[in-house]
């Protein structure tokens, strides 16, 4: 399997439709990742491209802040996060995602951290359904933005071509990391 692309996919329920500052970033070559409003403003897609841990590297880091706008008189929460991805590895080599995210300056973020063991060749998901009051809302005339660092590392043997991404190879916009956003009126 050929992986192209990292893609973090952030759906957002939001009934006046969100827009976005131009991102800042810092690890992610220039060129390397967009970000995308859906054409009615209902979701946000960040797409990396080449975001891959292979056996000639160990780590690699991206960290985005996204400015987020919303309508006026909105507030935004976030209460679930996918996180998609592919992995080949052989027996005893492992893989660990870290993501760590929060929507705002007041925000305490929250950090997600799995490994993924070998021996395996094929596609992950892991769902962190996160419950009310465990991170605080944004908006409501408030700064809103998503900040979000992404992290894989391997541990490989050095024989063979381990590997570990983040991942939609279809283009399909179920794959990398998946946002559920929820909005309340102020």
């Amino acid at each position: 399997m050929h992986i192209k692309s990292l893609a973090c996919f952030l759906a957002l329920a939001l009934a006046g439709g969100l827009s976005t500052g131009a991102p800042a970033q810092e690890g992610c070559p220039e060129g390397s990742y967009s970000v995308v409003n859906s054409p009615d403003g209902t979701s946000l897609s960040i797409l990396f491209d080449a975001f891959v841990v292979s056996s000639g590297e160990r780590q690699k880091q991206c960290n985005l802040h996204v400015p987020l706008h919303l309508p006026e008189g909105y507030s935004l929460g976030v209460y679930r996060v996918d996180y998609r991805g592919y992995a080949h590895l052989a027996r005893k080599e492992t893989s660990e995602l870290t993501v760590d995210y929060n929507l705002g300056p007041r925000n305490k973020g929250r950090r997600f951290q799995r490994k993924i063991k070998g021996e395996t060749d094929g596609d992950f998901l892991f769902t962190e359904n996160i419950g009310a009051g465990l991170m605080k809302r944004v908006g409501c005339g408030e700064e809103a933005a998503l900040d979000v660092s992404v992290k894989l590392t391997l541990a490989a043997s050095g024989e063979g071509e381990a590997m570990a991404t983040l991942d939609s190879a279809d283009g399909a916009p179920k794959g990398g990391l998946i946002y559920y956003f929820d909005t309340k009126k102020c």
